[in-house]
């Protein structure tokens, strides 16, 4: 697997946290239920948010004649910005 080539202007970015730990774990479900209502209403097949230090990846599989929905979190992910 080869190494991405970032951008010359991309530089590592830390967030800081503004919360609590269990304050973050409710945001989190409460994330979800949005996300995954949002998902449902429009139709779509993946979503993100990131927030604090935390990143949430939703994907809808279609498997076998129904659907589901896979749930990535990340906490303390590494963040790049690109201006």
């Amino acid at each position: 697997m080869g190494l991405p080539q970032y951008p010359e202007d991309f530089t590592d970015r830390i967030r800081h946290k503004r919360t609590t730990d269990e304050n973050l774990e409710k945001r989190i479900n409460e994330e979800i239920k949005a996300m995954i209502q949002f998902m449902k209403d429009n139709q779509t097949n993946n979503h993100s948010v990131s927030f604090e230090d935390v990143l949430i990846i939703i994907d809808r599989i279609y498997e076998d004649g129904d659907d589901f929905f896979e749930i990535s979190v990340a906490k303390q992910h590494s963040v790049g910005i690109v201006r």
